[in-house]
């Protein structure tokens, strides 16, 4: 039996757990991008059982932090470092330091699912290798959902047309994170999930309900938006993958 999804009680959470957290990105940053978690939130109930699981989110630890609340969920957040560690780890997460970049996990075959939502274009290194670290974290079976924005949304199409750098340097981070330095297709996604030995990898475009912060490419957001009508110029990439059973 799948979990159930029920909006009131996400909302509720989200606003007191999320919104009104201590994460990295500015306050405006997460009314905005509430549907993209809710999406996410969404496909783990299609995927998880009734009952509590061992989850890991590889990240910001929003995801981990919802499921710890509304399910009960034993929710571990790993990341390089930051304020939001100190904060999720004071709502009762289990918190984790670990460069994913130059480390092995400090994890084996312990969790039955994995967030790994919008971090593999921040990763200066073949995806692969990264998605094969996180494979060894999960118990056999068990599965990870990873989101990433499209290479050929529509925003990349506009800034390419006009000359606007479209990612940030690729080099090996230094005393923080980087920013996007490379995105990716639809297909070449699938062969780095399929290349690190996850399996049953399905990948879907996705639009999420959400415009950018910019006045001028709001407009463009909106007057191009029946190009959404196109799968491959959505904004985002949502892969579901499974480690082996064996």
């Amino acid at each position: 039996m799948t979990r159930i999804y029920d909006a009131q009680k996400f909302n509720s959470a989200y606003l007191e757990f999320i919104c009104k957290g201590s994460f990295n990105e500015t306050p405006d940053y997460y009314p905005r991008y509430r549907s993209r978690y809710e999406a996410l939130i969404k496909r783990y109930c299609d995927l998880a059982s009734s009952t509590p699981l061992k989850v890991l989110d590889v990240g910001g630890g929003q995801f981990g932090l919802l499921c710890n609340k509304l399910w009960d969920d034993d929710a571990w957040v790993a990341d390089i470092g930051g304020i939001h560690l100190d904060y999720v780890e004071s709502q009762g997460l289990q918190v984790k330091k670990w460069n994913l970049c130059l480390e092995e996990p400090p994890f084996k075959e312990e969790f039955d699912f994995i967030f790994f939502s919008e971090v593999i274009e921040h990763l200066p290194m073949p995806g692969h290798i990264a998605l094969e670290r996180l494979k060894k974290a999960l118990k056999p079976g068990g599965q990870i959902i990873c989101s990433t924005p499209n290479l050929y949304r529509l925003r990349n199409i506009v800034y390419m047309a006009i000359g606007k750098q479209i990612f940030d340097y690729f080099r090996i981070p230094e005393t923080k994170g980087l920013g996007h330095v490379m995105e990716y297709s639809i297909d070449h996604l699938q062969w780095q999930i399929e290349k690190s030995g996850l399996e049953n990898c399905h990948i879907e475009y996705c639009q999420m309900p959400h415009s950018p912060n910019d006045p001028v490419f709001r407009v463009m957001y909106w007057m191009g938006s029946p190009l959404f009508l196109v799968p491959r110029f959505r904004d985002t990439l949502v892969a579901i993958a499974q480690a082996p059973s064996n």
